[in-house]
């Protein structure tokens, strides 16, 4: 699902600042960047890729030494800017500071201030630091004020959520050796009852052992992992790429594996994964078996089938909690790379099974879902760079012969442009449960399309980015009684007169077609049109204070309804303590969003490792106080209260979620324990 954009929180310091970062200025950073490259989604796990770039941060990379392999994690570098950091490298010696840096095409201010806090440069003789075993612990509750509607009986009814209305959240990572860490989460959601018959422990328990001996064996992974391979057309169990206001970063920057700590029930893997191999190449063979969420039903044979899968995580309700871990699920394949100077091959298989076949609803629309308990696809992936181009593609398989195809271009016709193309054809019979290619659907199934982004540095300190997008269905769609297409195009203008300073502008633009709801029509299908304008500038007067302000105009237009525009106006003000000891967020918003369908999705500062971009919908207001304190060394408190205040409302929600009142108040606790 695709929403609107998040807000980008802007960098509060300047390049001769960011080495002075704590990781809470680091979370922020990192937020900034996921923000960027994330499209239009509310319930993406955006934080396994924060958590890449902390890690990153936690271990720097040394830039004189890393090859593509190493610099690759760091995701909004594009395949074009490393190609010029290591021919720079390579033909100029190593760099002595970021400074350096700025020479090399493609490397403006803004991936400077970015890539600094994650590289370091090493003397000559570098001195070994000793191994310090580290441990992290965090520890997080929720609950809202009021009460809704499922934790009340109703008359002789008992109450519809089984547990109390508190979220329990732990999470703990731990390195015990060189290249071994080690991993456990656990959660339960609001209205979820544990330790009981059918809930023995926490709802949600999974972690991860990963060892690296530096050899041979490159990796091994126990428990929960994410892998991705080519383009994600066949496998990506992480957040696919989207596209967004980082115009150019289209290629799959999360290809490869990695252990995962991830609260999201239905996504990644949980098995064994290895890696083989050298600098020449990699052999990674894995298997995962895990249970699945899903509502079963019997034929009149009394055979089980599946009649859907559950993706939301939620065992509050004895429906519910009646389809939790019904069904098993098996995935077992192997990836394969091998390096040749600038050019990557990938090749890849992976089987899919599901223990009772899967048999979605007959509808004219899903004629081509995934149904039964076994799927097959095979990869062909190839990427590198040729000349002052960035080259990449892939082709994927399932049971037809006819390919899914994705490819793609970064190219940089000048110094102060680069350009990103692709083209993208997806057959409607390909079917891949397990791929999340960029793409305007989230299977992508049936589609085909064509990308063009550009970046411009321009004088005066502006930078612009642009993308179009054409996308044709030729099939029905969820929704959508007839084969389609339309397009999407975003600008945004981005002006930074000092480290200080900057200001955004975005506007964005799509038509797409829908059903529409006109009496006697012979062909009930109308192009919806969507206007998005934001404008965001941020201010930070000293290394105290920050200030950003927002406002978002959202306009749809489909033909037969009369739909009212949306507006946001936001403030938020920062104030962090000169020791770091403690700081201070505070955001208030109006609200003007009559209509569903001109929702306002913004992203709101949060607890370290919480991400969060609910949907603004409604007349009203909206108002979060959030404050961190460092109790002693090493033990970190986060506290935050959230209000939403409605005007044109007398009820929040509906069904077990209803709040019988125009306001609801959410307290979210946090302590952090590093060891």
């Amino acid at each position: 699902m695709r929403k609107a954009a998040v807000i980008l929180i802007i960098l509060v310091t300047g390049l001769t600042k960011i080495q002075g970062q704590t990781l809470e200025d680091m979370y922020n950073w990192a937020s900034e960047i996921v923000e960027s490259m994330a499209g239009e989604s509310e319930d993406q796990d955006y934080s396994y890729l924060i958590e890449d770039l902390v890690k990153i941060y936690q271990n720097p990379i040394d830039i004189n030494k890393a090859s593509r392999q190493d610099i690759e994690p760091i995701i909004f570098l594009n395949g074009i800017q490393i190609e010029n950091l290591l021919y720079h490298r390579h033909n100029n010696g190593p760099f002595f500071s970021i400074l350096d840096l700025q020479v090399i095409e493609g490397f403006n201010r803004q991936i400077l201030e970015w890539l600094e806090p994650l590289i370091y440069f090493s003397a000559p003789q570098p001195r070994k630091k000793s191994f310090r075993p580290r441990g992290d612990l965090f520890v997080r509750t929720r609950f809202t004020v009021e009460t809704p509607a499922g934790y009340t009986p109703s008359g002789d009814k008992p109450r519809a959520f089984l547990g109390d209305k508190y979220l329990l959240y732990s999470r703990f990572e731990t390195s015990l050796a060189p290249g071994l860490e080690a991993g456990l989460i656990t959660e339960k959601d609001q209205g979820e009852d544990i330790f009981n018959s059918q809930v023995s422990t926490m709802d949600f328990i999974s972690g991860y052992i990963s060892w690296k001996p530096d050899k041979f064996l490159r990796q091994i992974i126990i428990g929960q992992y994410r892998i991705s391979g080519g383009q994600g057309l066949a496998l990506q169990t992480g957040m696919g790429t989207m596209k967004s206001s980082l115009t150019t970063t289209i290629r799959n920057r999360t290809n490869g594996f990695r252990p995962s700590l991830s609260a999201n029930e239905y996504s990644g893997l949980s098995g064994v994964l290895m890696s083989f191999g050298n600098h020449n190449f990699s052999i990674s063979p894995f298997f995962s078996s895990r249970y699945r969420d899903g509502h079963l039903s019997t034929d009149e044979n009394g055979n089980t089938f599946i009649t859907s899968l559950k993706t939301d995580g939620y065992h509050r309700t004895a429906s519910e909690l009646a389809a939790r871990k019904t069904t098993r699920e098996d995935v077992y394949g192997v990836q394969m790379k091998y390096f040749f100077n600038k050019l990557t091959v990938e090749a890849g298989h992976l089987e899919y099974n599901l223990e009772f076949p899967l048999v979605p609803s007959v509808k004219p629309y899903s004629q081509y879902y995934f149904s039964g308990n076994h799927n097959r696809n095979s990869w062909l992936a190839v990427e590198g760079g040729i000349g002052n181009a960035y080259l990449f593609s892939e082709m994927a398989f399932n049971n037809s012969f006819d390919p899914a195809i994705w490819s793609g271009v970064l190219f940089s016709p000048g110094g102060n442009v680069a350009m990103a193309m692709s083209y993208r054809r997806i057959p409607v019979e390909y079917i891949a449960p397990l791929g999340v290619p960029f793409s305007e659907s989230s299977s992508g199934s049936g589609e085909s399309g064509f990308y063009a982004g550009m970046q411009i540095d321009l004088p005066a300190k502006l930078i612009l980015n642009a993308y179009i997008d054409y996308f044709k269905f030729n099939w029905l769609r969820y929704r959508l009684d007839a084969p389609s297409d339309g397009y999407d195009f975003l600008t945004n203008l981005t002006y930074k007169p000092g480290r200080r300073w900057e200001n955004s502008l975005r506007y964005r633009h799509r038509e797409k077609m829908v059903n529409v709801a006109r009496s006697g029509a012979d062909f009930p299908v109308g192009v919806r049109t969507q206007n998005q304008v934001r404008f965001q500038t941020r201010f930070n007067p000293d290394k105290v204070w920050s200030f950003t302000t927002r406002i978002d105009y959202h306009k749809v237009t489909i033909p037969g309804e009369n739909i009212p525009s949306g507006f946001f106006l936001g403030q938020e003000i920062k104030y962090s303590h000169p020791g770091d000891k403690w700081n201070l967020i505070t955001r208030y918003g109006i609200i003007d969003v009559e209509d569903y369908e001109t929702r306002i999705y913004v992203y709101e500062p949060d607890v370290l490792y919480s991400f969060t971009t609910p949907a603004y919908y409604g007349v009203g207001s909206r108002w979060i106080l959030m404050g961190k304190w460092t109790i002693i060394k090493n033990l970190d408190l986060w506290a935050r209260y959230s209000w939403w205040h409605y005007s044109n409302r007398e009820e929040i929600s509906s069904g077990n979620t209803l709040i019988d009142s125009n306001e609801v108040r959410e307290v979210r606790l946090q302590i952090r324990k590093k060891f």
